[in-house]
């Protein structure tokens, strides 16, 4: 099933499709809206938009179960894309240009698997209902990838992780060509990945003029992008790159989707489990054993390109008063808002977590002492600011503060278990001295103070 685009073929459509839009806008229980899509579509002055604007209004009968879709016929080297009327029974035949740009296909496969692959993705299959935590996500995505490159003989393969939007890259893992690290191509998602969670394949990058700048430099000729998506919400991307013009086959194509629907699959299972073994079910942020595990790491990485790390740890001023004065539903309540801004005005690289009761640890990666100590100023300053009644309306006008105590890798410790020691002895000293205020290790209260 393909939909093929292209604004040169569409000169010649454009009677046909202003007539296919009258005969729907014909049709009996056609809506408003619907209507007014429809004389939007055939006032359309570009031939390629009122060609997709006409594909997107079959679309959503499709969906709505108003029209059925028959499929592509072909007769005299031309194809349409062909919708039933189910009450009429009438068709509705949609021309497709001859000259591809662009081959749009449902993200879920279409084809069989070949016999001599079935190897290969029976192992694949076991890695991913095998994976129980992030690190092993990365792996087996990394293996994923390699498979693929070997099954669908392509260049270059890449997981993209992006936000919903599909634009901005959070994270990548490739493999293959290393030139091609920096290809991320949003111009193929802003339409049919992003909006319809179709399969996109461009099969010569040179006749798609929005595109050609990625086969400029000769490297690659072909790609296929994936979105994945698993129970409404979109992960990131697979895009698979060839240095051959129209390298992948229809089979390629339903493989590929197959793997990138389970893959989505695969993400979501570990997002879900990540919150139920790594997450504090109260404050949401990490707990302590992810925390301590998370900090050996840090040192770790110190020992081999020494970025120093600092380390944060914060406790809630008066915080058994609260929970006599107004209930532990309410110290909760502060505990669970803490977290939340905590988490909110860190960096993404930094790590909160719930260390225990009413403390909180925070891993401060690749940050020197001084640096560390104006974080821990800041968040202590937007705690005292924060308005804790819109959460919790029963504590009035009682001021919720913080102490933090700090210490850094190298300067205070080289250990996890000495980071944490010289953390807690400043926390301790921030208290004593007072509350509301950052202490670090190895510097006097005074200089600690706010």
């Amino acid at each position: 099933m393909l939909w093929a685009i292209s604004s040169e073929a569409m000169r010649t459509e454009r009677i046909g499709l202003r007539k296919l839009l009258k005969q729907i806008a014909g049709r009996d229980g056609i809506g408003i809206e619907l209507r007014r899509d429809i004389a939007d579509a055939i006032s359309e002055g570009d031939p390629l938009v009122a060609w997709e604007k006409t594909l997107e209004i079959m679309q959503g009968l499709n969906r709505s179960g108003e029209l059925v879709w028959l499929g592509i016929s072909e007769r005299d080297g031309e194809k349409h894309i062909k919708f039933r009327d189910p009450i009429s029974s009438n068709v509705y035949s949609l021309k497709e240009p001859p000259t591809l740009k662009a081959e749009v296909l449902p993200s879920l496969p279409r084809g069989f698997v070949r016999k001599r692959d079935a190897a290969k993705i029976e192992s694949m299959f076991t890695s991913i209902a095998t994976c129980r935590s992030e690190d092993e996500l990365g792996g087996v995505l990394t293996r994923m990838l390699a498979t693929i490159r070997d099954m669908v003989s392509a260049d270059y393969s890449v997981v993209y992780f992006t936000d919903e939007s599909l634009k901005n890259v959070l994270e990548k893992i490739g493999d293959g060509e290393p030139q091609a690290a920096s290809r991320f191509a949003p111009s193929l998602t802003d339409r049919w990945v992003a909006d319809e969670g179709f399969c996109v394949h461009v099969p010569d990058l040179k006749r798609a003029p929005e595109l050609d700048h990625f086969s400029s430099d000769g490297l690659f000729s072909s790609v296929v992008v994936v979105p994945l998506k698993s129970r409404g919400k979109t992960y990131g991307l697979l895009e698979v790159w060839s240095r051959m013009e129209s390298h992948f086959t229809s089979d390629d194509l339903g493989f590929l989707s197959l793997l990138a629907m389970l893959a989505a699959g695969m993400i979501r299972n570990a997002e879900h489990l990540e919150t139920l073994i790594f997450r504090d079910p109260l404050t949401h942020v990490y707990n302590r054993g992810f925390l301590e595990d998370q900090l050996e790491r840090e040192i770790e990485r110190y020992k081999r390109t020494n970025e120093p790390v600092g380390f944060l740890m914060v406790d809630v001023d008066n915080f058994k008063k609260v929970n006599t004065d107004f209930g532990h539903p309410v110290g909760d309540l502060v505990l669970s808002a803490i977290g939340h801004v905590l988490e909110d005005k860190v960096r993404q690289i930094d790590v909160v977590s719930r260390y225990g009761g009413d403390e909180f640890g925070i891993i401060l990666p690749d940050t020197i002492g001084e640096h560390a100590y104006l974080t821990a100023e800041r968040l202590r300053s937007v705690i005292e600011a924060h308005d804790f009644t819109a959460d919790c309306p029963a504590l009035g006008d009682r001021n919720i503060t913080i102490s933090i105590g700090g210490a850094i890798c190298p300067d205070d410790a080289v250990t996890r278990e000495g980071l944490i020691e010289k953390a807690d002895r400043a926390l301790a000293e921030a208290e004593r001295t007072g509350k509301n205020r950052a202490v670090f290790h190895g510097l006097a209260p005074e200089e600690g103070s706010p």
